[in-house]
């Protein structure tokens, strides 16, 4: 009897046991299970997106196929904080799913995804320090009488250092009611460009003092138009003392154009070797300006031309849209263009365009200008007492103005100390968009002067001293506000 009693007293120690054993199991595969649907449910809600909505074209070749493979890997950003508000999700960049009622904007952000091993486009982690090379002008005065026409006027433009830096200052730009537009990675120039819609009937200039007070770490500017520097209106190659380039040394060069479209089926341009990228919203400027300047470039002999560098590689940027009245492009715009160019491996870029000074393309340029690319713009066509025109009067950057046949100074030419050569630009026969024409301004004194300079950087060292030197000195002794270091010239051993 006291054995079976030990014994059933041992059975009941292990039954006891095992039912402990078996709860505490039970409790941990709940456990498991719902750690294991809690991962399986925050991804659904943080990930969820809309679909993309249309926006303004980004990329559209009409040259060679792989003009656009630059633009084609352009992603939607997705939100990765739980906890963030509607609103902050919308500052952000992500799009939110609409309240009743609500339409849609139709804006999206787009950026190329940054590499996984670094937190910022230059390499270095996240920044808030001011970026290399951005600078107050000298000179901040407009160019132009119209200051309402010459930014767009509900938007203003950040540069940051890094995506995950972007973000963060969208989220703080979200508390003035900043809504982002549209966001992307120039990963050449190393920046990363936003596009910002302000609150309705605002003014630009105001918000951009309100926030710069409130957030003077962030690289904010406004959004300024630029325009084409010409008027409409074979003696030109003939008074820079260029004849033949078949064989010269340009024979190889590669340069860049950030202008309006090209002609490529233009009977000029057939058989040349130029890429066009068009980043102009619809309606895009007409192709005139652009097919104009590369024909006094590449423009073939049957047409009547003498090219200056006939087989040289021309990539275009078609920045400009048809604005109302004249064509006119914007600070973005031409961020998107000049990043292009320089990934395409550009020895040197034509400007023929100006307005005001902006920062953000100031420092653009000076990133170019690191790069060892060489930068001509037109000096400007609004005369006389006009301010300096930009990008022309940046340091670094050569100004080209325009004289005629005569070797007198266009009457609209800009006058002032940023004046480095002058050109060719009064009546000079180029194509046209379909034909050919005489066309006048300093835009078209610029790719003379470009022309000739890329000739005297090729053939070696102090090529700046020797073009200065080589220059035809047209008004005062030495360089003047008016024709600078005057008429420039084509290097005799150039060919």
């Amino acid at each position: 009897m006291r054995t079976s009693r030990s014994s059933l007293n041992k059975a009941a120690r292990h039954a006891a046991r095992a039912r402990r054993l078996t709860g505490l199991a039970l409790c941990g595969l709940l456990a498991i299970s719902a750690a294991s649907l809690a991962s399986e449910r925050v991804p659904q809600s943080l990930e969820r997106e809309e679909p993309p909505s249309p926006s303004r074209p980004t990329a559209v070749s009409q040259g060679t196929a792989d003009a656009v493979t630059h633009e084609r890997d352009l992603e939607e950003i997705k939100t990765t904080d739980q906890d963030d508000s509607r609103s902050a999700r919308e500052n952000a960049g992500d799009t939110p799913m609409p309240r009743a009622g609500e339409r849609r904007e139709e804006e999206r952000e787009i950026r190329h995804r940054a590499p996984p091993d670094r937190g910022s486009l230059m390499g270095q982690g996240p920044s808030s320090l001011p970026l290399p090379g951005y600078r107050t002008p000298a000179d901040p005065t407009p160019s132009r009488a119209a200051v309402d026409q010459e930014y767009e006027p509900e938007e203003l433009l950040l540069v940051s250092s890094s995506m995950p830096e972007a973000i963060q200052a969208a989220r703080d730009l979200g508390a003035l009611r900043f809504r982002i537009k549209h966001r992307q990675a120039l990963e050449h120039l190393d920046m990363v460009l936003s596009v910002f819609r302000l609150p309705a009937d605002s003014d630009a200039r105001r918000q951009l003092q309100i926030a710069t007070q409130r957030l003077p770490r962030l690289q904010l500017e406004l959004n300024h138009r630029y325009g084409l520097l010409a008027s409409r209106q074979q003696m030109a190659q003939g008074m820079i003392q260029f004849s033949h380039a078949e064989t010269g040394c340009l024979s190889d060069a590669h340069v860049g154009l950030l202008d309006t479209a090209v002609n490529l089926q233009h009977p000029a341009l057939i058989g040349r070797d130029i890429k066009l990228l068009q980043l102009a919203p619809s309606p895009p400027a007409s192709r005139r300006h652009g097919t104009a300047i590369a024909s006094l470039w590449v423009g073939n002999h049957e047409m009547g031309f003498l090219p200056m560098m006939p087989r040289a590689r021309v990539s275009v940027a078609a920045v400009f849209r048809q604005g109302d009245p004249r064509p006119d492009t914007t600070t973005d715009i031409l961020l998107a263009g000049l990043d292009w160019l320089l990934g395409q491996g550009v020895e040197a870029i034509n400007l023929g365009l100006g307005g005001p000074y902006n920062r953000l393309l100031d420092l653009a340029l000076d990133r170019l200008l690191a790069r060892d690319v060489l930068l001509v713009a037109s000096a400007g066509n609004q005369g006389p007492g006009a301010s300096p025109t930009y990008p022309a009067a940046q340091p670094g950057v050569f100004a080209a103005t325009a004289v005629d046949a005569s070797r007198q100074l266009y009457r609209q030419a800009n006058r002032g100390p940023y004046i480095d050569f002058t050109a060719p630009g009064v009546q000079v026969w180029a194509a046209s968009e379909t034909g050919t024409a005489y066309h006048t301004g300093t835009s078209f004194a610029a790719p003379f002067v470009l022309a000739a300079l890329l000739a005297e950087k090729r053939l070696g060292q102090d090529w700046g001293q020797n073009a200065r030197e080589s220059a035809l000195d047209l008004g005062p002794k030495g360089k003047d506000d008016s024709y600078g270091w005057g008429l420039v010239r084509w290097p005799a051993a150039c060919g």
